[in-house]
């Protein structure tokens, strides 16, 4: 029989794969194992994406500071919208009335004793007039009770009161009274003093609660203190007795003239006067 050539296979040989260092030729004496060898022709999968779980976001929590701020930011809008409201209500509230405040003053006196013993005990009686004149035309005003406070060089010679009354809208009103001390004790350079003059210096604090009225209206009342001084008095000669009035009579308009030191013997002893008083408001502790 004759022989038979073959060609050259198309399947390739296989090769072995080299020893590593240690002699293991398939990486079971300890070494790295090496990936399996590539199919020609055929590309492996890429690996898997598995994404990571995303954790929620932390809550916010508002803190106690930035409450605070925002209560503070609304308590001053409330505050600045009141203020801008009050002064348009005062506007308008002075364009319609244009208030004014009532006015005093001291139109008489009278110094009707004024003794200072050894023991420096003062014992007085003072009689006065005092007109109070209201300019507005739509406001009244309601006077509590007034406390009269009198004073000689400095030194308290006299106190006394005088029963509330409503002051109408224009009108004037004259308000008469008196006041006294019984042995008061006084230091004795100061009972010196008082002895050693004839003319003294006379001053007078009115007190009272006041409140104005408009219609129906009535406003809470204030205390205001009237200050009247600039004036003096000497000592009035002896007269009939009468008895001491605390009167509160409506006039047309108040009777003034010209200050007068001195004493006149015909009238009893009384000076007259025309002393301005200042008017002092007091609001909490704040005086206007």
């Amino acid at each position: 029989m004759g022989d038979r050539a073959y060609g050259p296979s198309s399947k390739p040989v296989p090769v072995a794969a080299p020893r590593s260092a240690n002699g293991s030729a398939n990486g079971s004496g300890g070494g790295q194992a090496r990936p399996p060898p590539m199919v020609p022709g055929r590309v492996p999968p890429p690996p898997m994406y598995r994404p990571k779980p995303m954790a929620p976001p932390p809550r916010r929590r508002r803190s106690g500071r930035g409450w605070c701020c925002v209560c503070c930011l609304w308590l001053t809008l409330v505050l600045v919208g009141l203020v801008f409201l009050a002064a348009i209500a005062l506007g308008v509230f002075y364009v319609i009335y244009h208030p004014q405040l009532p006015t005093f003053a001291v139109t008489s006196l009278r110094l009707a004793a004024l003794n200072v013993s050894d023991s420096d005990a003062v014992s007085s009686r003072i009689e006065f007039t005092v007109t109070a004149r209201n300019a507005n035309e739509k406001m009244a005003f309601a006077y509590g009770d007034i406390a009269a406070a009198f004073s000689a060089d400095g030194t308290d010679v006299g106190d006394g009161s005088v029963p509330g009354f409503v002051h109408p809208p224009g009108n004037t009103t004259v308000i008469k009274g008196s006041a006294s001390a019984a042995d008061v004790t006084v230091d004795p350079v100061v009972a010196e003093k008082l002895r050693s003059k004839k003319n003294h210096a006379m001053s007078v604090e009115l007190d009272s609660k006041v409140g104005f009225q408009i219609g129906r209206f009535k406003s809470k009342r204030l205390n205001v203190r009237v200050l009247c001084g600039g004036f003096s008095a000497g000592l009035a000669k002896a007269a009939a007795p009468s008895p001491a009035p605390i009167i509160v009579a409506a006039a047309p308009a108040p009777v003034r003239s010209k200050v007068r030191l001195s004493s006149s013997s015909g009238s009893g002893g009384a000076t007259t006067t025309d002393v301005k008083c200042k008017l002092r408001v007091k609001i909490w502790i704040w005086s206007f």
